[in-house]
């Protein structure tokens, strides 16, 4: 079964991306039938086999935007923890914490593994560090670089 245009159609899909299953499955047919010739009986197989394509794509576009910040790339937003490895004793309160898995703990101190992970502006960890080894950016600075970061993205408030 070759189907014409399916990029097209999974990503006129993909803007429904909240929408009921139902209704997607609806999209992915109307897409299909404006590209393609659709015998009578075989409407069902088609729309299984776009089906299963879109669920592929629909986890990976959740995720891209799980990895953003109010419309910014996450990885251009400077907001995680850093570990001062000289005052950390390894107590492991911040990988305990942290239900974002920032942290990891690796039997003797803890490191930052998930950076981007850390929810913007949020930095409640640090008091759960009993030796003060976990800092973060100044709020001040954070709040000058979304300015610009909202201006390059085009993003308003």
């Amino acid at each position: 079964m070759g189907i014409s245009g399916i990029g097209d159609i999974i990503e006129r899909a993909l803007e429904h991306l909240d929408d009921p299953d139902e209704d997607v499955k609806e999209v992915l047919l109307a897409e299909l039938k404006t590209r393609n010739y659709v015998p009578g009986g075989s409407e069902g197989e088609y729309v299984r086999a776009l089906w299963n394509e879109y669920k592929k794509l629909r986890v990976q576009r959740r995720e891209q935007l799980e990895m953003s910040y109010k419309g910014i790339p996450r990885e251009e937003v400077p907001w995680y923890p850093t570990i001062d490895p000289t005052k950390c004793t390894g107590c492991s309160s911040c990988a305990d914490f942290c239900s974002q898995g920032v942290f990891k703990f690796d039997g003797k101190i803890s490191h930052v593994v998930k950076p981007y992970a850390c929810v913007v502006g949020k930095s409640t960890c640090r008091s759960f560090c009993p030796e003060k080894a976990i800092s973060f950016p100044k709020t001040t600075d954070l709040k000058d670089t979304m300015h610009v970061l909202k201006e390059k993205y085009g993003v308003r408030d």
